[in-house]
């Protein structure tokens, strides 16, 4: 009996027009339209702003492991084939800062310094060139004894590993971004 009388308010309705009107939208679809594409570019913003600051974020790392990786490669080639006998750690604390570097001394007798100095990177007794201009070398500050060094750039228990830390830093935006690097050299043991 119900199925007869809402069939029948159908009819009725379908027949005065209320149901059939193709003159506009109601203001019901028009709030559910504003709703949804809300939701919807809401959603899309988040997802396309979050995906820009991940890749600002990657190419930031990027841009420092690639400089990371110049400063090991450059250690790497010249103390990977060096002798324990022919290498001298030394860990300075010089004007508040660490310097800690190897002298390497060949049977010839030439010698050379490879490490951290006076605030650069040295290999061979040259500065490394970072190819990004805006990336610098973070140095480990000290008070000014020798014997307080506690974060030293380059250390060696035994005198064959050697472990080399450093962190790199790059201003994108006025925002200083710093990425600590470490690493461990082994050389000949004679």
């Amino acid at each position: 009996m119900y199925q007869v009388q809402l069939k029948g308010l159908f009819h009725m309705l379908c027949r005065s027009n209320k149901l059939n009107n193709n003159k506009g939208v109601t203001l019901v679809e028009l709030l559910a339209t504003i709703i949804l594409v809300s939701i919807i570019a809401t959603l899309a913003y988040t997802v396309l702003f979050q995906g820009y600051s991940n890749y600002q974020r990657t190419k930031v790392e990027t841009e420092l492991r690639d400089e990371a990786d110049l400063i090991m490669a450059s250690l790497i080639s010249d103390l990977f084939v060096s002798k324990k006998s022919d290498l001298k750690l030394t860990e300075t604390c010089k004007n508040g800062i660490v310097e800690s570097h190897v002298k390497v001394t060949k049977k010839d007798g030439s010698s050379y310094e490879t490490g951290f100095k006076n605030k650069q990177i040295l290999i061979k007794n040259q500065s490394v060139q970072f190819f990004n201009q805006s990336v610098s070398l973070v140095n480990p500050t000290c008070t000014g004894s020798s014997s307080e060094i506690l974060n030293s750039n380059l250390t060696s228990i035994d005198g064959v590993a050697y472990t080399v830390s450093f962190t790199l830093e790059i201003v994108k935006k006025q925002k200083k971004i710093q990425k600590e690097f470490i690493n461990t050299i082994v050389v000949i043991n004679d």
